[in-house]
């Protein structure tokens, strides 16, 4: 019995090992907002799949400053910017800016203000007002876009405002513009105040039935073909994986993800709720860990043998102690009043059934 449970806790050891490994990006811990790799409602990872399906080869950009490392030498280069939770800095700007005008195309949907940096550089007078565009008193609303001659009808939500002098209006309610077309240097760029017409919520279907990929497919086919896509991937926060997410995952994932401790730091920032569903699951994950730990470590048995010869020890201390006051007394006979008093003597049959009675009295 105890060479399978020694078998089955080996296993439940490599498979804990083998959730780690096998797990690219830390798991329980996913890109927030609008990021590529983020596969969430709100992530833009069916953009992706879309662009690869329209033949564009998609590069996801972690680093703006190391990108000119890995330009693409195509004729069809398009950067492409959604909902960024981070503002850029001026390095990444200069670069953004130093692809357009070396001939890429720019898409812009952007309901925040970020952007603008880009188009500041760039000396376009486009601009995003930030400002949440509301009808009815709702943030969500029916509009229209216009790209190639014909209109494509959809929902905007939270979208603000796109504010320019001679921008063709490409999308808009009414009198209000929410997406231009306008040119750098001949290079197209198309700027919308909204993401979320390209996040996975938008995009549940890739069939062009669905209103959001005909948008998107005449977007960029009107500047460029089969080309390179340069995605923006480094200006989104982490999140931590919620239980429902936790749960739908695969075993290994959910393994990897419950030891991960990066997890923890997030979600001790989120709220009191998910915090107290954090907090049981590392009880578990020490709980896993000590009981692992405990029964394959060469060591294991040292703090069972410790604590356990606490009791032990104090009983011998007390014993020798009292054995020492005995011979000590005046009535002890004379080899053992030799012996506490540090010298050496042959103990015989008569003191020690003396200092056992004595004993035994105690």
């Amino acid at each position: 019995m105890s060479v399978v449970r020694a078998v089955l806790n080996r296993l439940v050891l490599v498979v804990f090992l083998a959730a780690l490994l096998v797990e690219p990006f830390p798991a329980g811990v996913v890109l927030s907002g609008a990021s590529p790799n983020n596969t969430g409602y709100d992530g833009s990872s069916r953009l992706r799949e879309l662009l690869e399906g329209l033949g564009y080869d998609v590069r996801l950009v972690d680093s703006w400053i190391l990108a000119p490392l890995h330009l693409s030498f195509s004729s069809c280069r398009i950067v492409l910017i959604i909902s960024p939770e981070k503002p850029f800095t001026p390095d990444e700007v200069g670069v953004i800016a130093w692809l357009v005008r070396s001939g890429s195309g720019l898409v812009i949907a952007d309901e925040g203000v970020y952007s603008n940096a880009i188009l500041e550089a760039l000396g376009s007078e486009v601009r995003i007002s930030g400002e949440y565009v509301s009808f009815g008193g709702s943030h969500v609303f029916y509009g229209i876009a216009n790209i190639s001659g014909s209109e494509i009808p959809l929902y905007f939500a939270y979208a603000s405002r796109v504010e320019s002098s001679d921008g063709v209006v490409v999308a808009y309610r009414g009198n209000v513009v929410l997406g231009v077309r306008t040119s750098v240097e001949g290079r197209p760029v198309y700027v919308f105040g909204d993401g979320s017409i390209m996040t996975n919520a938008a995009l549940t279907s890739l069939s062009l039935e669905n209103p959001y990929v005909r948008l998107i497919k005449e977007v960029f086919s009107s500047i460029c073909s089969g080309g390179v896509v340069y995605v923006d991937s480094s200006k989104y926060g982490l999140r931590p994986l919620t239980t429902p997410e936790l749960v739908g995952s695969g075993f290994t994932y959910f393994v990897a993800a419950l030891s991960n401790p990066f997890r923890y730091f997030l979600t001790f920032s989120e709220t009191v709720d998910v915090v107290s569903l954090s907090i049981i699951s590392l009880f578990l994950l020490l709980l896993f860990s000590f009981s692992i730990v405990s029964r394959l470590l060469p060591w294991k048995g040292i703090p069972t043998m410790f604590w356990g010869s606490i009791p032990r020890l104090r009983r011998r201390s007390y014993v020798l102690s009292g054995v020492r006051a005995l011979a000590c007394s005046d009535e002890a006979p004379d080899k053992l009043r030799v012996l506490c008093g540090g010298g050496r003597s042959r103990l015989g049959a008569t003191e020690l059934a003396w200092l056992l009675s004595k004993v035994s009295a105690e």
